[in-house]
């Protein structure tokens, strides 16, 4: 990891995996992603156009590539760093509802195949 990312603090295994979704913040009305850098039971890695500023609460969108399925989880960004022109990597760390990465990896690889 280069040296401009946040000291790993992680407690749970990371999966690397774009899975499709979108997010809602207060002062933006709906955003688009392409998907997710990574993702684990308590926290989704993010790459985004824009900075998401520390502390802000999000509601994420997941869209299961497989069946459609739709997850939906609060989310709070816990860092956000610049790595390119207009392009950000975010931490986030979910509130409440943990979830289960391996059945979400499984189901999206599977559905590329």
């Amino acid at each position: 990891m280069p040296e401009t990312y946040p000291q790993e603090k992680r407690k749970s295994v990371r999966f690397l995996v774009e899975i499709p979704l979108k997010y809602v913040m207060a002062s933006i009305k709906n955003l688009s992603l392409p998907g997710t850098h990574d993702i684990s039971s308590r926290g989704v890695g993010l790459i985004t156009t824009e900075e998401l500023p520390v502390n802000t609460p999000l509601t994420l969108c997941f869209k299961i590539p497989d069946n459609g399925e739709e997850i939906l989880l609060d989310a709070q960004v816990v860092w956000s760093v610049q790595v390119g022109p207009s392009k950000y990597r975010s931490g986030l760390k979910l509130m409440s509802n943990y979830v289960k990465p391996i059945p979400l990896v499984l189901r999206t690889i599977y559905s590329k195949l």
